[in-house]
């Protein structure tokens, strides 16, 4: 945003994306991604946690004006297709990441962070939209004592 002769907000971000089937079930998949924000508000900064990626820690775990985030999946696709409306996969994964910087850290742990895990993937061949509902179960590889040894997560996206 540039306004009057001055940049008011930027947010700068990049992402590369690697699909290599591995047969007809399965598919490795990885991706890296970064972003910058600067002159924002408190409420525009960049999270980590739970649907933001790092599964295996909460919500918001983590903020600041840049943010990496890394992960890997094997994603596996079967021949379940039950009473002919949802097609049934699943997905092994692991994630690092970090958001540093800003006015809110963390300062419980601001470091990198770490997950691994593993999802059921459910689509619904009849809806409109094709929506993808994932059911993750993520555990924290570096988490402090305030955080669960077993995050579960639930939520639909566009794709797999």
């Amino acid at each position: 945003e540039y306004t009057q002769g001055q940049v008011r907000r930027l947010r700068l971000g990049a992402q590369v994306q690697y699909y290599r089937p591995q047969g007809p079930h399965w598919l490795f998949f990885a991706s890296t991604a970064a972003d910058v924000v600067r002159h924002t508000d408190p409420a525009d900064e960049l999270l980590l946690g739970g649907d933001n990626g790092l599964r295996g820690y909460p919500l918001r775990y983590q903020s600041g004006q840049q943010r990496a985030l890394f992960t890997v999946e094997e994603r596996f696709f079967t021949d379940i297709y039950l009473w002919r409306l949802f097609r049934i996969g699943g997905a092994a994964f692991f994630d690092a990441g970090r958001a540093w910087g800003g006015a809110n850290p963390n300062t419980d742990n601001p470091g990198w962070l770490r997950n691994a895990g593993f999802g059921l993937r459910i689509v619904s061949a009849r809806a409109a939209f094709s929506n993808v509902l994932h059911v993750d179960v993520a555990f924290p590889l570096d988490r402090t004592p305030g955080i669960k040894g077993v995050q579960f997560l639930v939520k639909t996206k566009a794709s797999f």
